[in-house]
């Protein structure tokens, strides 16, 4: 029931007796959602245009003068590639075991997770760290180099074919705590990417194409950190923005953009439903469906879900859409104001994403450190002293998991609230129009909020 005051905090083996019930936490988020909503039409609401979107930003010569340099994109390379390294040598050849094994916590925690967070706070840290990239221009500065196709006209639908595949090899086939598989599909995708970017062009293969690429150049415009470049793609100005203004930008729209960014949040949600014993019913009551069909049963049945899900999100985002636009009362491109407003969920994601892994980037990456000392468990001692590091409970007793997924599920929509507010006074040019459009955005922020609290709250199942 909702209302119970004893839960097991998603993600979190813990458990946790709430002071109140559930239902008023949950409320009580909503409002501090609904109250920012009020707060920005008072201090923000008369805005309208281009000057709605507009933003301060501060040139930094420091920053600046370190971006000209070589230097960020080739310490961002070798950390990149050592942890490509990494993943396939330990993948390979390292444990079984996926609590021994580094190649795990390198791809699951420190990339998947530590890594979309530190974008978000500081900017597109990919850009820099990105070991594709790097392994392709340590060869062009040898070997000339020239795309030999031109790619066609494809948006982002590849990279979000393989932003989907990825979720899958983590959400659904089962196989994601296996070392060995890991390493394959690294090795696999490797292949796949630096043959896309010799074929086709570096940044064409990589903007279109790669799926971290396309994510960590979302997640980054949350970021403070806004870097201005030439034509050639070299860095000329940086400067330091206010959280979030990025995602004002213009962006190039289409569905596939939309697309990717629901992905974002239903792969998200979906990695909290599969733990919940709401979705241990749903499998129960399909398997007369997917018994028959063995160990494939397993991948079709989670498969299903994630599509079912993200179908759902898309759907119920597009209405929403729909709405605001009818209540803008201006005619407008459909797709372009879709994608505008769609960058208006990205933090969502982000505070989702770190309320979700919170405990995993707290606790559970300390586990790699000793395994440093012996990557391979070969009984090696290559860095002694970090052999007998015990991980630290200190910031994650259940209550402090807790009360931090809450302010960080707050602040993420609030954030939220303001950029969408600040986009329709863009888009609809009258702040009446804003504020009427608006109303059905904030009762997604609102559903949104309670949906991300409720998902964090559930009781964690044996097959999560």
């Amino acid at each position: 029931m909702i209302a119970t005051a004893h839960i097991y905090l998603h993600g979190f083996g813990q458990r946790f007796d709430l002071s109140v019930p559930l239902y008023l936490y949950l409320f009580a988020a909503s409002g501090v959602v609904f109250l920012s909503f009020v707060l920005v039409v008072l201090f923000a609401g008369d805005q309208a245009g281009a000057k709605a979107t507009g933003y301060p930003r501060r040139a930094v010569p420091l920053l600046t003068a370190i971006g000209l340099t070589p230097w960020p994109r080739a310490i961002g390379g070798v950390i990149g590639v050592l942890g490509l390294v990494t993943v396939v040598v330990t993948g390979f050849f390292g444990s079984a075991s996926s609590f021994n094994n580094p190649a795990e916590y390198v791809v699951w925690i420190f990339f998947w997770a530590v890594m979309v967070i530190l974008s978000g706070l500081v900017g597109n840290l990919w850009y820099l760290a990105n070991p594709w990239a790097a392994i392709f221009d340590v060869v062009a500065r040898s070997v000339p180099i020239r795309a030999l196709r031109t790619l066609p006209a494809v948006g982002v639908w590849p990279a979000a074919a393989a932003y989907v595949a990825f979720a899958c090899l983590e959400l659904t086939s089962g196989m994601a705590n296996r070392p060995p598989i890991v390493a394959e599909a690294a090795v696999v995708y490797t292949l796949i990417t630096l043959a896309g970017m010799f074929a086709f062009g570096r940044d064409a293969w990589l903007d279109h194409c790669e799926a971290f690429t396309v994510l960590f150049g979302i997640v980054g415009r949350f970021g403070p950190v806004e870097a201005e470049r030439d034509d050639a793609g070299r860095v000329t100005t940086v400067y330091l923005r206010p959280w979030g203004a990025g995602l004002l930008q213009p962006m190039a729209s289409g569905w596939d953009r939309v697309v990717f960014v629901i992905l974002m949040l239903s792969t998200l949600a979906f990695d909290g439903i599969i733990a919940t014993p709401a979705w241990q019913d749903f499998t129960t009551a399909l398997e007369p469906i997917w018994l028959p069909l063995g160990q494939f049963g397993f991948f079709f049945i989670r498969t299903l879900g994630l599509v079912l899900l993200t179908v759902t999100f898309f759907l119920v985002f597009v209405a929403f859409m729909e709405a605001v636009v009818f209540l803008g009362r201006k005619n407008v491109d459909m797709k372009v104001t879709v994608t505008a407003f769609a960058l208006t969920l990205v933090p969502i994601a982000l505070v989702y994403n770190a309320a979700h892994n919170y405990s995993y980037m707290v606790v559970y990456s300390q586990y790699a450190i000793p395994l440093l000392n012996d990557p391979l468990q070969r009984g090696w001692h290559l860095l002694p002293a970090l052999a007998n590091v015990k991980p630290s409970f200190a910031l994650a007793q259940a209550s402090t998991v807790w009360y931090a997924q809450i302010v960080l599920i707050v602040l993420g929509h609030i954030v939220a609230v303001v950029l969408s507010h600040l986009r329709a006074s863009a888009v609809f040019q009258s702040a009446q129009n804003a504020l009427l459009s608006q109303y059905p955005m904030l009762l997604l922020m609102v559903m949104y909020t309670f949906t991300s609290l409720w998902i964090l709250a559930q009781p964690v199942t044996a097959g999560g």
